[in-house]
């Protein structure tokens, strides 16, 4: 069962809550500028890179695709090459400062190896009924439609019901205090649900929700969303493991570092991201020269903007070199 954050903050409660994260890496912890390496193991290739059953990637939606319907695009892309399909990102993205980049994708069908990608992507703004629940703190009033559970609803929109639910709590960030929303947290009706067969909208069949002593007003409303269509096309690999593997292995590594002429102190740099201890590398704004250099060879220089153009903490993510006879995944992220 999919543990979700609304499951965890109640039944670990804030003690139990702050023990599970104390290992997490937030963004307070870190000096504006921190470099992340691990080793990366490329003699196997396995997720995130290849995908073994591509179903289990999750639609960038709170409600996820039905398996049936991912089992369908996927039919469509391996006997026709390619395939259109809304909000399933089948081809996996890496945070890249304020945008993503696509990374490199792999699938197998009937024991032949194949990459997956993206020959287009735009964007969609079609209007799409929403649901959400909203927070209150007094209790309803008397004349108002109160539900809880056993809703009794369809599997749809219990399904849609728990996502709302999950949204209220999910900016509750370290488990602490109450989460703060610039706006609603809603739940989309996208093309995979039946909107004209749900109870929750366009009028709720209730006004309120009495869930784990707390009360949520219900809110349904339509609006204009943007919605990403990509178009993917799948090249034949080979039917050889070992070739595969070879192929991955080139299409994962950007680079060689080594290659770079790197000065002894832009080395520093990144010897003290792949040390052990302490397995990172951090400095304060602005960046160093031997910083600088570093990142120019991992390229991230080009793309990374001054310190005050970030409102918030960003990340440069799976960055995959060769250096000093290994190959390592760097991530970078900066702390404004």
């Amino acid at each position: 069962m999919r543990c979700s954050r609304r499951s965890a903050l109640r039944l670990l409660g804030v003690a139990g809550a702050t023990a599970a994260t104390a290992g997490c890496l937030n963004a307070g912890d870190l000096d504006a500028y921190s470099l992340i390496a691990d080793e990366l193991d490329l003699s196997s290739i396995e997720r995130p890179y290849l995908w073994p059953d591509p179903t289990e990637i999750d639609a960038v939606t709170r409600v996820d695709f039905a398996t049936e319907a991912k089992a369908a695009w996927l039919s469509e892309l391996f006997d026709t090459g390619s395939v259109t399909v809304k909000q399933w990102p089948l081809v996996g993205r890496d945070r890249w400062g304020t945008e993503t980049r696509p990374r490199p994708t792999f699938l197998r069908r009937d024991g032949t190896f194949y990459e997956v990608d993206i020959v287009d992507e735009r964007i969609r703004r079609p209007e799409r009924w929403h649901f959400a629940l909203e927070r209150v703190d007094e209790a309803p009033p008397e004349d108002a439609t109160l539900d809880g559970p056993p809703f009794g609803l369809s599997d749809q929109d219990e399904r849609v019901l728990n996502a709302a639910l999950d949204a209220v709590y999910a900016g509750h960030d370290g488990f602490l205090g109450d989460p703060e929303f610039d706006e609603l947290q809603t739940v989309e009706f996208h093309h995979g649900l039946d909107a004209d067969a749900s109870e929750l909208v366009p009028s709720p069949s209730f006004d309120f929700v009495a869930y784990e002593n707390e009360y949520f007003r219900a809110v349904a409303e339509r609006r204009t969303v943007d919605v990403p269509e990509w178009t993917y096309a799948i090249t034949e690999i080979s039917d050889s493991r070992g070739e595969f593997t070879a192929y991955a292995r080139d299409a994962i590594v950007e680079r060689d570092v080594d290659d770079a002429g790197l000065s002894e102190a832009a080395a520093g740099v990144l010897d003290d991201a792949i040390a052990e201890e302490p397995r990172r590398y951090e400095e304060g704004a602005p960046p160093s020269a031997e910083l600088t250099e570093a990142l120019d060879a991992l390229a991230i220089a080009d793309d990374l903007e001054p310190i005050d153009g970030y409102d918030e903490r960003v990340d440069f993510r799976n960055v995959v070199v060769e250096y000093r006879d290994g190959v390592y995944r760097f991530d970078l992220i900066v702390s404004p």
